[in-house]
């Protein structure tokens, strides 16, 4: 037997102790996150048939706190030239409210569809002419009302919106931007001025329902330059002012305006570097009496969490990059397509939400999603892949605060469309996005990971059955700590045989109550 000296009996004590030392270390750090697992729950379930002998979709929309509105359109038989369209708005329980039906015209195809606070509106045209279909259902009573109106033959629409009595149709016609406003009322129709524009793109039609304008906002290339502008119009359609902001390093991309009174607002989106589509980073401006202020632009790169996507060697190489350049007073430009959301507002921040996406094949047209869930289109062959969405914050005066990010793995979808959804909960924001039946979630306080990525099966309401197949799933916030997962699966008591396809629309709801308990993570890269 081999005798141990002194030296090594205190080398080896003391790599014991450290030893030790670490594992108590790693109980104490890893300890109070053991009991962080993630608290959605699904409270409701409702499972629809799906008919054999005809060919059907479904929609479903969220009305917040008054439920859910689902529409099931398709032949009512093998042998009938229109479409049936069966709408049901369920309450909060997935109990139904009431049913009713439209017979769509056969020489109709959808376009769009747009939500108002009780009022729903759907989009028909009739192809090869200049005449469209609007048809507008009360959610309170499921009361229908259409109207028809002459607009533009050949209109590539790319946004519907309503303002009122009168409907927005914005898109394209013979390359150039149009903004069609149609009145319910008097049936007349008129383009707005000014934006019949060569090169020129439309970003978004803004309707600022309290006072009554329509804000256009455009780029264009002018002179190798990106000139991006909002134009204001009233009710009516009279064009009032032209905002123009400029830079001379920086292009702008897109904007959303967050208005404070008649005259003054902020605008915050996304800017590249040349007219591009590939963003360099994030811009907010105060806006007052139609004059921008100094834009505050914000690198990818001085986003504290931007990177945390990459795995951690590369995520690693990547800092050390920037701080390099940094230390030499040189740039970092990096370059991503962005998917902007719609802006988060809550009484104390405004919460930017943007996914971070890839063409599987190379598109210079690609088909962004509208409407109130799914716009009716054609799918791009192409698809779409996403890798990371970024969650940024503001206060209400304008001014940039945290940044966060969630992971997306092998994610991809043949329209490009948003997929991460964003709840604020209490103090805290919870992340999700649905992939093969299972829905990622991740919990965050700001710029702080709370609760880390885990996934949650989506069930069948019978505990004896269990899902063969899932297709096609959605998810949206509802209201509160709410979500709606929907989409199709095949469900069946043994994986022997077809079993049966329904379509299905589950409530699903986070419990924030243990999260209090278990501290927080830091996931801010370490500088």
């Amino acid at each position: 037997m081999k005798r141990v000296t002194p030296h090594q009996e205190e080398v080896m004590s003391n790599y014991l102790l450290r030893f030790f030392r670490t594992k108590i270390l790693l109980l104490i750090v890893l300890a109070p996150f053991t009991g962080a697992k993630a608290q959605l729950h699904q409270s409701d379930r409702l499972e629809i048939p799906t008919s054999s002998s005809s060919s059907e979709q479904f929609e479903v929309f969220s009305l917040g706190e008054q439920g859910i509105l689902s529409v099931i359109r398709g032949d009512e038989y093998s042998s009938s030239r229109n479409e049936k369209w069966n709408f049901v708005k369920y309450d909060t329980t997935l109990k139904v409210l009431w049913r009713t039906a439209y017979k769509l015209d056969f020489r109709y195809i959808p376009v769009m569809a747009y939500k108002g606070a009780d009022l729903g509106y759907w989009l028909f045209a009739e192809p090869d002419t200049d005449k469209f279909l609007f048809l507008q259902l009360n959610f309170n009573d499921g009361s229908i009302d259409t109207f028809k109106g002459n607009l533009l033959s050949g209109v590539d629409v790319q946004q519907f919106k309503v303002i009122g009595s009168k409907a927005l149709v914005s898109g394209y016609y013979r390359s150039r931007p149009v903004v069609i406003v149609h009145s319910f009322f008097d049936h007349t129709t008129r383009v707005l001025p000014g934006l019949f524009e060569k090169n020129t793109e439309l970003n978004n039609v803004d309707i600022n329902e309290i006072d009554g304008y329509i804000n256009v906002i455009t780029y264009a290339y002018r002179k190798k330059n990106c000139v991006f502008e909002i134009k204001t119009y009233n009710y009516d359609g009279k064009f009032l002012k032209k905002t123009t902001l400029s830079d001379p390093r920086y292009s702008f991309i897109s904007g959303q305006i967050v208005p404070l009174n008649s005259d003054d607002s902020y605008l915050i989106g996304n800017y590249s570097v040349g007219c591009t589509q590939y963003s360099q980073g994030l811009y907010v401006t105060h806006i007052e009496d139609d004059t921008p202020g100094e834009p505050q632009f914000i690198e990818f790169s001085q986003l504290q969490n931007f990177f945390n996507y990459m795995k951690p060697k590369r995520r690693q190489r990547v800092l050390e990059k920037i701080d390099k350049r940094q230390s030499l007073g040189k740039e970092n430009r990096f370059r991503y397509r962005l998917l902007v959301h719609e802006l988060i507002q809550t009484p104390e921040e405004i919460v930017l939400v943007a996914e971070v996406y890839y063409p599987n094949q190379r598109s210079t047209n690609p088909i962004i999603s509208g409407g109130i869930s799914r716009p009716y289109i054609s799918r791009s062959l192409e698809g779409y892949r996403y890798t990371h969405a970024i969650v940024c914050g503001f206060d209400r005066n304008g001014k940039f605060m945290w940044d966060n990010t969630i992971t997306i793995k092998d994610l991809t979808s043949f329209d490009l469309q948003e997929m991460v959804q964003v709840t604020p909960v209490d103090d805290y924001f919870v992340l999700a996005y649905p992939q093969e039946g299972e829905i990622h979630t991740e919990v965050i306080n700001r710029d702080k990971v709370v609760v880390e990525t885990e996934k949650f099966k989506i069930n069948p309401k019978s505990e004896k059955e269990k899902v063969l197949n899932n297709e096609d799933g959605y998810l949206s916030p509802w209201y509160g700590q709410y979500f709606l997962a929907y989409g199709m699966q095949r469900i069946g008591t043994s994986s022997i045989g077809q079993g049966r396809e329904v379509f299905y629309i589950n409530k699903l709801t986070y419990k924030t109550e243990e999260i209090g308990k278990v501290g927080l993570k830091e996931a801010s890269r370490p500088r």
